[in-house]
């Protein structure tokens, strides 16, 4: 989301009829406890015990009238009901997915049940987005949620998909990637994940098609890289566990990478392995087909949507059908994939500078 933030708030055009301000919440008790479990609750207190002072300062200043407020993630549609308390300005709420709610009350079988605490937090979030003057989607999968969840959102809401940006690296990035990555990514080959340990990230599926490739074609030398956590316990059953053990320099576990880093991961990796249960936009597919690489992936998000062919669709359900997609693009012959055409971080301004001169004329 701080990605998005600045996406909107950077490289705003001479020509606009209004001036976009950034807001958000400023750390206090993050700051106190910046690791470990209680930076969670640290956050929370920062949010909803600090921040809603200081939004409220801001809101009714008169100094500074406000024409339009957009909350970029729906996760802090809580703020909304003291909005609508204190002034009537119009507000636009961007639904990212609603994985979260739909987890809370029961929708997918294959996760752990959502904590009290965590039911109460996705409820709050869930009634608190009745409050939006309108609603902007990443995706057709996160309207048809949405328009489900809230049905007055249904005659006020639209698919206004992110930019992705084609090239992250900059002139000073390209400097030693031996001082960053464990491995040389120019000769090395590796299958790549982008994403967090989250269930529906179906990293379990990643782990299996990966040991599949190596059993199948124990020449290619291959490895894995994560750019997220470390395989984490609930994703792994004994097999899979004993096989990391056995195989420790396998699996590269990387975080908090530059992105230019990240871009050049894209580049050489010989696949995006992107699985999904469940996506609400899904950046990191696009992301890798913007650079030309091979994608394996499903059906969520606005995946197939923008990428049509380009990419390989597997099943998340079916662990074979994975560890074909994986297989069968191993064993083909390199070749250059056709270029795609996605929605630009332009485009995505633009799409939003439309939606907030629209909503303010209304």
């Amino acid at each position: 989301m701080l990605r998005f933030g600045k996406l909107l708030a950077s490289e705003q055009p001479q020509n606009l009829n209004f001036e976009i301000q950034e807001i958000f919440p400023t750390p206090v008790f993050t700051k106190i406890c910046p690791f470990g479990k209680l930076r969670k609750w640290a956050a929370y207190l920062d949010k909803f015990l600090f921040f809603p002072k200081k939004l409220e300062k801001e809101i009714i200043s008169p100094k500074n009238p406000v024409s339009l407020i957009h909350i970029i993630d729906h996760s802090n549609a809580v703020y909304l009901p003291l909005l609508k308390r204190i002034t009537g300005t119009k507000k636009i709420i961007t639904c990212h997915d609603l994985i979260a709610i739909r987890t809370a009350i029961g929708e997918f079988a294959q996760v752990q049940k959502t904590s009290k605490s965590g039911k109460r937090l996705q409820n709050w979030i869930s009634d608190s987005l009745h409050y939006a003057d309108y609603y902007a989607c990443d995706s057709g999968q996160t309207l048809k949620d949405l328009n489900r969840s809230i049905p007055l959102s249904k005659e006020k809401s639209s698919i206004l998909h992110l930019g992705t940006q084609a090239d992250l690296s900059t002139n000073s990035g390209n400097k030693d990637l031996s001082k960053i990555l464990p491995f040389d990514p120019l000769t090395t080959k590796f299958l790549l994940h982008v994403g967090s340990a989250a269930w529906y990230k179906n990293r379990k599926a990643v782990f299996r098609s990966f040991v599949h490739a190596l059993t199948c074609l124990p020449d290619q030398n291959l490895k894995l890289v994560l750019v997220g956590p470390e395989p984490q316990k609930e994703e792994l059953d004994d097999q899979l566990k004993n096989w990391i053990t056995s195989n420790p320099s396998a699996i590269h576990s990387l975080q908090n990478l530059p992105e230019n880093t990240l871009d050049t991961l894209y580049k050489y990796a010989k696949a995006l392995v992107f699985p999904s249960f469940i996506e609400g936009f899904g950046w990191p597919p696009l992301e890798a087909a913007v650079r030309g690489c091979p994608v394996i992936t499903t059906r969520t998000g606005a995946i197939a949507d923008l990428l049509s062919s380009y990419a390989k669709y597997v099943e998340a359900e079916n662990q074979v059908s994975i560890n074909q997609g994986v297989e069968e693009l191993l064993r083909s012959p390199a070749e250059k994939k056709a270029s795609v055409n996605l929605p630009s971080h332009e485009d995505c301004r633009k799409q939003y500078f439309d939606l907030y001169e629209q909503v303010m004329a209304n």
